[in-house]
């Protein structure tokens, strides 16, 4: 009887025991989520895919992925070494890209490739913009998309297992819940105020140009990378080829990006806040006049391109004030700018993609305004071991060593610093050129066909060359040199504004083998070179962009402004005439 009821006390102690380890268990499930940061939701790992989809993905990527990826996926394919960022190493399991709270893996479930709910197929679906990452789609199928993932996630992913429940969670935000706020001026001025006291400034610049920390950031693989650029939102990775999207924005300061040091602001802001953040970044993106976002080219992913730079008359001086209204009502051109890879030493890591330029002229001269942003002021320090007028210096190309000690990822930011500079170039002669033949872009052709160059450095000099190949050492114009001007030269949080004036040209003061002469209402190929010095840029080491064409506009005489007004008065007089008789005859037929 005693052991009956010593039995039936043990029975009802386990038994409480249990109740309260049950009842602790489901408040930790409850406490865990409470604890979800605002606007995410816990989520469900997908089943592994079938083999036949990991096997027929393991094709598709030994044919398109492999070059870059490498053949175990850890992003040292035969390609990976010319290119920056790096291609991703997938070992690890860390994607940058997700919906999914910071240091989880991204959604991705081979069976439904829905956005928002499937973050590696719209990677590969949409490429990362700013990146060599392309966008896949119209090259691979849906299928074949998700069947190459299949490959990744479960072959080349070592380090995590995308099943793995005891060690993987899945807490998603929930996008489509998340109404944007409308970006009123009052959410941009808060999200102003959020990003100095989240000190976002300090890696992304007080201007958001992405020079606050520009060269001590490095990735979880110790390769060298830089804060965006809020400026050129084209370049995001996760625009998902809509940069003016602002939900794309929410969405990275929700999650973070992992593998940088880009955190995740979801457990210290509020879903309000991260709006205004997101508005407030949106609203620095590059627009146009009207205030409109730029048009952008499906194919590049980057603003369309007109490749005419109007250069508008004026009339008297030209003023060196960006905001006077000269210069506010000139058109911008967005120039697009691309690393010199053509001939050694070449620029496979190209740190200025863009230039924007604006051109006025009057009487005796034109002046481009150029503007274009670079994370660091650089000035050579001291005498460099090259005359301005050679081309072939001795600039070594690092060698292709991929992720090594001595490669080019791994040599970043330890460049010797040279000048920034920036240079204009124009055939001579270009009336004379029989159609459609232009000098090579690249510092000429020959002597037949040479090039005007104009050439400013950030050590404050402005030099004239002429060019006659791309092997030639350039041929310096001290004569002409004289009559050119610098009006403007500032670098300014992250931007250069370097305003440079030159003749038109003429006869008299001269030279027409040497120099080109501007005329009016007419096209004349022009080619833009700029150089990064803390990127070790000098001589071929360059951006380069291709050939646009200056323009400058005809006046428009005075008469076009007053000849409206003439019309309307006379048309105005001939009314109250008609209209006077009209009247008088009325009059009459009464008496």
């Amino acid at each position: 009887m005693m052991n009956q009821s010593m039995g039936s006390k043990a029975g009802w102690l386990l038994a409480s025991a249990f109740g309260i380890v049950l009842i602790s268990g489901s408040a930790g499930v409850v406490a865990y989520a409470d604890a979800l940061p605002e606007g995410f939701k816990q989520g469900e790992l997908a089943p592994e895919p079938p083999a036949d989809m990991i096997e027929a993905g393991k094709r598709v990527y030994f044919t398109k992925c492999v070059w870059c990826h490498g053949v175990d996926g850890a992003g040292d394919g035969p390609g990976a070494d010319r290119l920056w960022p790096r291609p991703r190493n997938f070992n690890q399991g860390t994607f940058k890209i997700r919906h999914t709270a910071s240091g989880e893996l991204p959604l991705f479930d081979a069976r439904k490739p829905i956005p928002g709910q499937n973050d590696l197929f719209e990677t590969v679906t949409h490429g990362l913009p700013g990146s060599a990452m392309p966008s896949w789609e119209g090259i691979l199928t849906e299928e074949q998309r998700l069947q190459v993932l299949a490959f990744v996630t479960t072959q080349l992913v070592k380090d995590r297992k995308f099943t793995d429940k005891q060690s993987e969670t899945q807490t998603v935000l929930q996008m489509a819940d998340l109404k944007p706020k409308p970006a009123t001026e009052e959410s941009k001025k808060r999200g102003s105020e959020l990003i100095v006291e989240k000190k976002c400034i300090e890696c992304h610049g007080v201007e958001g140009r992405g020079d606050g920390n520009a060269f001590n950031l490095k990735d979880d693989w110790g390769f060298s990378i830089q804060p965006a650029d809020w400026h050129k939102c084209w370049n995001f990775r996760g625009s998902r080829q809509d940069p003016y999207n602002v939900k794309n924005i929410f969405r990275t300061f929700s999650t973070g990006v992992n593998g940088t040091p880009m955190p995740s602001f979801a457990d210290s802001t509020t879903v309000d806040e991260r709006w205004d953040i997101a508005n407030f970044v949106n609203s620095l993106c590059e627009r146009d006049a009207d205030g409109n976002p730029l048009p952008i080219d499906p194919l590049t992913d980057k603003p369309k391109i007109n490749f005419v730079v109007p250069a508008r008359a004026v009339e008297g001086e030209i003023s060196a004030d960006m905001e006077n209204e000269m210069w506010q009502k000139a058109p911008r051109r967005y120039v697009a700018m691309g690393g010199q890879i053509t001939h050694k030493p070449r620029n496979f890591v190209n740190r200025i993609d863009d230039i924007w330029v604006r051109a006025l002229y009057n009487e005796t001269s034109v002046v481009y305004l150029l503007e274009w942003d670079d994370r660091t002021k650089s000035v050579a320090e001291g005498k460099l071991p090259w005359a301005p007028t050679e081309v072939n210096i001795d600039i070594k190309e690092q060698d292709p060593k991929t992720g090594e000690e001595g490669s080019i990822a791994a040599k970043q930011n330890n460049y010797a610093v040279y000048n920034d500079a920036i240079a204009i170039e124009t055939p001579v002669k270009w009336k004379e050129l029989p159609a459609p033949i232009k000098p090579r872009y690249l510092f000429g052709t020959n002597e037949q066909f040479p090039v005007d160059i104009v050439k400013w450095e950030a050590d404050g000099s402005i030099r004239a060359f002429k060019g006659t190949g791309w092997d030639k050492d350039f041929e310096e114009r001290d004569n002409y040199e004289e009559f050119l001007k610098v009006l403007k030269a500032e670098w300014k949080n992250g931007r250069w504004y370097v305003m440079i004036q030159r003749p038109l040209g003429n006869k008299k003061d001269h030279d027409y083998d040497e120099d080109t002469f501007f005329e009016m209402g007419q096209y004349i190929p022009t080619v833009f070179f700029a150089w990064d010095g803390h990127n070790g840029d000098a001589g071929r080491k360059m951006a380069v962009s291709a050939f646009y064409y200056t323009f400058l506009e005809p006046p428009i005489p005075r008469e076009t402004y007053i000849y409206p007004f003439v019309i309307a008065g006379g048309i105005v007089i001939l009314e109250a005439w008609v209209l006077t008789r009209r009247a008088n005859k009325r009059k009459g037929k009464t008496l």
